[in-house]
């Protein structure tokens, strides 16, 4: 019987990958997290990660500008370093398109590349051209962080509380709407500083639903979200799909949270991490409800 892609979705194919892959001893931490963490140093690990944005799946020409695509294109990947705990360093760059791109596009994109990657201090070392019947941004990003400071999804606690960055509520709907779609913003200095508190973290890019699944899953973890966190937010809603809001999502000790406060991250507190044989669930209401699967990119349309 043919499987198709479909039906095994985005993890059960990851799934397949990792089982055939075997790891040198190099390497602390390989597929399953946001970012490859090899070793580097007596002071850091390097970090490796890549992202695309593929023309009618992740933009459509007439609704973005080509320097928002290159800025976006950057900023998904410093992303992933982000919730790492670390730092960027050193990009590639891969653009395949068809013939018939007018150069002034490659010019744009490009520039909102070379906008981002001066933000965050990156240098662009390399790359590759490549014809297509679409426009295909690939970047692929080496960072580093401090071995006591990295920060992985396999490392959530039972009793930990669950938080997201920035904020919840109507204000935020209004700033994220515009924001996360054309303009998304890698939360980096934020991830520098909960480094020094949390135990998991990771990048809120396929929706909360899967990504307080993907810590779970490797913690091997339940969770509780309290539904009552979002009672001031219309778009509650789009938390379980794919919004790309690059906010970051981690468990830290209760202990800590208070020292966390201290700091100028901005955050809310949503929930908490239990057994994983009581499952992810959602509250409301005093009534639990099953958590809802996020973005998957060959199940969801």
């Amino acid at each position: 019987m043919v499987r198709l892609i479909k039906d095994v979705g985005e993890i059960g194919l990851l799934g397949r990958i990792k089982s055939k892959i075997k790891l040198s001893r190099d390497v602390v931490a390989g597929i399953g997290d946001d970012a490859a963490v090899l070793k580097y140093g007596r002071k850091y690990h390097m970090l490796f990660t890549t992202d695309s944005l593929i023309e009618n799946i992740h933009f459509k020409l007439k609704g973005i500008k080509p320097e928002q695509i290159g800025r976006k294109a950057v900023e998904i990947n410093v992303s992933d370093i982000a919730a790492m705990g670390g730092f960027p360093k050193y990009m590639l760059v891969s653009l395949s398109m068809p013939r018939n791109t007018d150069v002034s596009f490659v010019d744009k994109l490009y520039k909102g590349i070379n906008e981002a990657a001066k933000k965050y201090k990156i240098s662009i070392v390399g790359g590759n051209l490549s014809r297509s019947k679409q426009i295909n941004v690939h970047i692929s990003l080496i960072g580093f962080v401090e071995k006591n400071l990295l920060c992985l999804r396999s490392n959530a606690k039972v009793g930990d509380i669950i938080c997201v960055t920035g904020k919840l509520g109507k204000k935020a709907r209004k700033e994220h709407i515009v924001r996360n779609y054309l303009e998304p913003k890698a939360q980096l200095a934020q991830g520098r500083i909960l480094s020094r508190f949390v135990n998991a973290m990771q990048d809120v890019s396929d929706g909360l639903g899967s990504d307080l699944r993907a810590i779970c899953r490797q913690s091997k973890v339940g969770a509780i979200i309290y539904k009552s966190k979002f009672s001031k937010s219309k778009n509650f809603d789009r938390w379980y799909m794919h919004v790309d809001y690059l906010e970051l999502i981690f468990t830290i000790p209760k202990n800590k949270l208070n020292k966390l406060k201290k700091t100028n991250v901005k955050f809310s507190v949503i929930g908490e991490i239990k057994n994983k044989k009581e499952g992810i669930f959602m509250i409301d209401k005093n009534k639990k409800y099953k958590l809802k699967q996020g973005y998957d990119h060959f199940r969801s349309l």
